[in-house]
């Protein structure tokens, strides 16, 4: 099975620590950031497969890091977010983000998302 190159961008420390281990246990190689300016930098230096993004960032929208990612590389993206109202998943999946997932991320959802 091919390792999966992941670009995980999380703003919350403890947030982005446990998921970097769970993307590590599924056997993916994970590059974090936790702003845009930091993932666009990652985006530029790297290719990427999969791209998990915070929708909120302290210094951008995940909204307009999947656009930047989408106009430099071809990979499958999912959205992480607090925000599960159906007019917040909506607006994801309408960006253009392949899937949605809401916090606290529900493992077996995320194994399914890598999956797919």
């Amino acid at each position: 099975m091919q390792v999966l190159q992941v670009l995980l961008v999380e703003d919350h420390t403890d947030s982005r620590a446990v998921l970097n281990t769970l993307l590590n246990r599924c056997g993916c190689r994970t590059v974090t950031a936790k702003t845009f300016k930091e993932a666009c930098t990652r985006l530029d230096e790297m290719r990427f497969d999969i791209l998990i993004a915070d929708l909120g960032l302290p210094d951008g929208d995940g909204l307009d890091l999947l656009q930047y990612a989408r106009t430099n590389q071809s990979l499958k993206t999912i959205a992480l977010t607090a925000r599960s109202s159906e007019e917040e998943r909506n607006r994801g999946v309408e960006a253009g983000f392949d899937y949605y997932l809401t916090k606290p991320v529900d493992f077996n959802a995320l194994r399914e998302a890598l999956r797919n």
